[in-house]
């Protein structure tokens, strides 16, 4: 039997909704379709600004999928993931239940569940999305990713918290009621991109994930087969089509000008090598420079935010990048070069069929097909088939709209290690106070940016080469 899942990732410059499905002999997903609306800046750094241009995007989604593919949506998943979205990582723990034997069993790992979903937030604003388990100590020393079947007094555990904003929460689910969706679930996507964008062996031996938004850039650490980490910092492709308004005539369409002349690496482009961009010539390198600048910059905030949480030795395989800005030619080679560690573009996707390999599906487009494929771990999508149409991908890549300059100081929401309960001691018979609530991060200041001084030495205002 043929089953459907549909995902929706709302994003800064674009919605993307993908039509998925997969039968019941097979653990393969085929794409059936992609649809891509413009955001129209509705959308900033992930968050909904305008429920009715973001209703209406879905919702021509939707039609046009409905109409290519012969089908009737009736409900979908949604992926977000912004600036106010944070992991937190919390422990607890609580005496084994089978006191004679000392044999850990499952319904340990569910008494431990259950004091965890009593933890609150400190911010009443925020909600609790998921709750991952990411270590077991027993006795609080022998570490083990599975506790059961295995002996001991009492059960320590390590778990990540996925926390958002209860207020955005509410206006996704709006916005699918305008589009006439029902809405089944919501993901967080930084929690789910990794089976898609990354091999089991790099999950295991570490990777991280650095996903490239048009407002927002996602970093998701994978270690275990497992996600360990994430954060979200307000810095993404805008910023670098803001950059370029600077040394572009104001009639170009900066998205288009960056992903067809730019390159990530300046020292990559000729001298001598110019294009015409609204009328007047303009250098190729002095693209790529004010390119190169800002990716600098993200690239640096990207390692500092790893290292800040500790998890720069935990990225044994290095970076995948994904991300509509991807791209870019040499974006993988730049990360390489500032942070020292081996990166690749996402350009290996796993858990597809071979015919859904096949199709041209983007950069761009691949946390919204992520969003689909996690569906399946939860239930199939309300699809009727109603006509018959000739399955194929939808491939209608927008280029957005510019967005209005933004600073280039950006700041960002910091996650920080909770600890819920004292260090704890079984003789004693105490049990964590779970009185205590998930804090809220602390604002950290940003590395200065490199922008400013290549802008002025292209403008002939000093040595650009100064940084």
């Amino acid at each position: 039997m043929k089953h459907y899942f549909v995902g929706v990732d709302i994003g800064t410059s674009n919605i993307v909704m993908v039509v998925g499905s997969r039968t019941d002999d097979s653990v393969l997903f085929n794409i059936e379709g992609i649809s891509v609306q413009q955001s129209r800046k509705s959308v900033i750094d992930g968050v909904i600004t305008n429920i009715e241009i973001v209703g209406d995007a879905i919702k021509n989604a939707k039609y046009e999928l409905e109409s290519e593919l012969g089908i009737k949506i009736e409900q979908v998943y949604v992926g977000i993931g912004n600036v106010y979205t944070r992991s937190v990582s919390v422990t607890d723990w609580a005496p084994v239940k089978n006191k004679k034997s000392g044999k850990i069993g499952k319904e340990d790992i569910i008494i431990l569940e259950q004091l965890l979903k009593m933890v609150k937030t400190e911010n009443r604003a925020e909600t609790i999305r998921e709750i991952l388990p990411l270590a077991y100590y027993i006795n609080g020393e022998q570490r083990t990713l599975d506790p059961v079947g295995k002996f001991g007094s009492w059960l320590k555990a390590d778990y990540l918290f996925s926390i958002g904003i209860s207020d955005h929460i509410r206006l996704i689910k709006m916005a699918c009621v305008k589009a006439g969706l029902e809405l089944l679930n919501i993901f967080v996507n930084p929690m789910v991109t990794y089976p898609l964008l990354v091999s089991d062996k790099e999950a295991n031996n570490g990777v991280a994930i650095v996903d490239i938004g048009g407002g927002v850039t996602d970093i998701t650490i994978v270690k275990e087969g497992r996600v360990q980490y994430f954060v979200s910092i307000p810095i993404g492709a805008e910023a670098i089509d803001n950059d370029l308004k600077t040394i572009l005539p104001s009639n170009s369409n900066i998205s288009s000008v960056k992903h067809k002349y730019g390159k990530a690496i300046a020292s990559s482009v000729a001298d001598n090598e110019v294009v015409p961009v609204g009328g007047k010539e303009i250098i190729c390198r002095n693209i790529a420079t004010v390119i190169e600048a800002r990716l600098i910059d993200i690239a640096e905030l990207v390692m500092g935010e790893i290292k800040s949480a500790g998890f720069e030795q935990a990225i044994e395989s290095g970076f995948v990048l994904t991300g509509g800005s991807v791209d870019l030619d040499g974006i993988d080679a730049l990360f390489e070069r500032e942070t020292g560690r081996q990166s690749r573009k996402a350009d290996m996707l796993y858990g597809l069929c071979e015919q859904a390999k096949s199709c041209d599906i983007t950069f761009g487009q691949q946390t919204a097909v992520a969003v689909m494929m996690n569906a399946a771990n939860f239930a199939p999508t309300n699809v009727i088939e109603v006509g018959v149409a000739a399955p194929k991908v939808i491939a209608t890549p927008i280029i957005p709209e510019p967005a209005e300059p933004k600073s280039p100081e950006t700041k960002k929401e910091s996650a920080e290690k909770v600890e819920i309960a004292n260090n704890p001691n079984p003789e004693e018979g105490k049990q964590p106070d779970k009185s205590k609530a998930v804090e809220e991060p602390k604002k950290k200041k940003k590395s200065s940016h490199s922008f400013s001084s290549i802008l002025m030495g292209l403008m002939g205002y000093g040595d650009h080469d100064k940084k």
